[in-house]
């Protein structure tokens, strides 16, 4: 994929630094840039920064109007969410889910479901909060209650899914549950989920087998920075 432009926006925070994608040092990247594969006809938004504090409704409204202006057949959002915050039914198996707009619904819901047996995120009641411990639907007399998405941690995720369903855009939303800490083994697992789907690398066939054909950026060598010297502990 090759870089060709930027979101810029108040609403987020600014960040430069170097191309994280290679060694060129005269290449730089910013806060919130768009990527494009001709081959694979997919276009690519990287958000780099968060935004800035009171102004995430802004952001999401004039990303939404970006995306139907664009014409974009499908969008698709990767996000995480807090694994401490997960229900009893959601600590084995996939660790994945995917919510969707009325449009992305009609349009591919029976295929992950039934095909690729996707997982929707399950709901929870909305009142007087998201209740953690209640996995079945109210009852009886607690009818009244809403059932509803619960993405702590899923960043602009559950704001930009209910704007895109004003605006009649085609979003998917996949989510994997995840903690703090090193998160590349869950980047490569989502990738790997959306893949099932996309088919956009086959698995292993470049990079590292154990990475399923993910070639990861140059730049996560330095994550966690250089190793200890062995000599303070002789």
């Amino acid at each position: 994929m090759e870089s060709v432009g930027y979101l810029y926006d108040d609403s987020i925070l600014p960040v430069i630094g170097n191309d994280p994608y290679t060694q060129d040092k005269y290449a730089l990247s910013t806060a919130c840039e768009v990527y494009q594969s001709t081959e694979h006809k997919l276009v690519v938004v990287q958000q780099r920064s968060p935004l800035v504090k009171g102004k995430r409704n802004q952001f999401v409204t004039k990303l939404a109007k970006w995306l139907k202006v664009s014409e974009f057949s499908q969008v698709v959002l990767l996000t995480s969410t807090f694994s401490h915050e997960r229900l009893d039914v959601q600590m084995i198996g996939c660790q994945e889910r995917f919510l969707a707009t009325k449009l992305m619904e009609e349009k591919l819901g029976k295929k992950l479901r039934e095909e690729l047996k996707w997982k929707e995120l399950e709901k929870r009641p909305s009142f007087p909060a998201p209740a953690p411990l209640m996995e079945q639907a109210p009852s009886s007399q607690n009818s009244t209650l809403q059932a509803t998405s619960y993405l702590p941690g899923g960043g602009i995720a559950k704001s930009l899914l209910e704007e895109c369903e004003k605006m009649d855009i085609p979003l998917l939303v996949v989510s994997t549950f995840c903690s703090e800490g090193d998160n590349v083994p869950d980047a490569l697992r989502l990738a790997s989920h959306l893949n099932t789907w996309l088919h956009l690398v086959k698995p292993g066939s470049a990079g590292d087998t154990s990475q399923g054909g993910w070639v990861t950026p140059s730049s996560w060598q330095h994550l966690f920075g250089s190793t200890f010297d062995q000599m303070l502990y002789q």
